[in-house]
């Protein structure tokens, strides 16, 4: 079998080598210029094939959402001021406001006929006894009370309290406290024209003792305090006992 294999070789191999020796010799063309190229034809896709190619090569741009519109009159960018706005002065409505000036400071004349008379206290105290019914202060009295305002006007942390008592023959209760009041007045007027500010005078007309008040019964009691220390509590004011 082998031996007629290698027979049969040659004679099928001799037509095919005569037929490569007889073929015209072909030629490749290798060109630069790429418009003398020919035309390849149109490749034939399938419709999935296109579908994909169209996928791969055209984009669609997102959708912009849309913002809605804005009314008439506002606009969305806030405007931001050149400078800060200025503040709004509200004008009070006119109120008409009384005021009540201070109560001038008596004019006190001495009065021959009265027997009024002061007492030194206890700490720089001073009492002055009226006759019973009377406002009246003779010179000596007088003369007493100013002394005593021009030493303790210096004394500018300090303020004076006047305790009035007065006795009237009756029940009436208001009497006793209105001549109590005229005698604090008169006194207060002294103690202005000899130096002490109004502001650190407080008349206190108590009117008629108590019963068990032993001291004389037409009686004015100068009472030196010191002023208390400013508060802003109104329990704790700046007020007089």
């Amino acid at each position: 079998m082998k031996n007629r294999l290698a027979s049969l070789f040659p004679l099928l191999c001799t037509p095919l080598v005569a037929g490569l020796l007889c073929a015209p010799a072909v030629r490749a063309q290798v060109s630069t210029n790429l418009d003398a190229l020919p035309e390849a034809a149109p490749a034939t896709q399938t419709p999935r094939q296109s579908a994909r190619q169209e996928n791969r090569t055209v984009t669609h741009p997102a959708p912009v959402p849309q913002a809605p519109p804005v009314p008439p009159g506002y606009t969305r960018v806030p405007s931001i001021a050149a400078e800060a706005p200025k503040p709004t002065v509200i004008t009070p409505p006119e109120f008409p406001v009384i005021l009540h000036p201070a109560v001038p400071a008596a004019d006190v004349q001495p009065d021959g006929s009265s027997h009024s008379h002061t007492e030194p206290q206890e700490a720089d105290a001073l009492r002055i006894l009226f006759d019973t019914g009377s406002t009246g202060l003779n010179a000596t009295t007088i003369e007493s009370i100013r002394h005593y305002a021009e030493t303790m006007a210096p004394k500018a942390d300090t303020r004076f309290v006047l305790r009035s008592y007065a006795t009237v023959p009756g029940s009436d209760i208001s009497a006793p406290r209105r001549l109590a009041l005229s005698r604090a007045l008169a006194v207060r007027g002294l103690l202005v024209r000899s130096g002490i500010a109004t502001t650190r005078i407080y008349p206190i007309a108590q009117g008629r003792p108590d019963s068990t008040d032993t001291a004389p019964a037409d009686r004015l009691d100068i009472l030196p305090e010191a002023n208390p220390s400013p508060s802003d509590s109104p329990e704790k004011g700046n007020t007089a006992p």
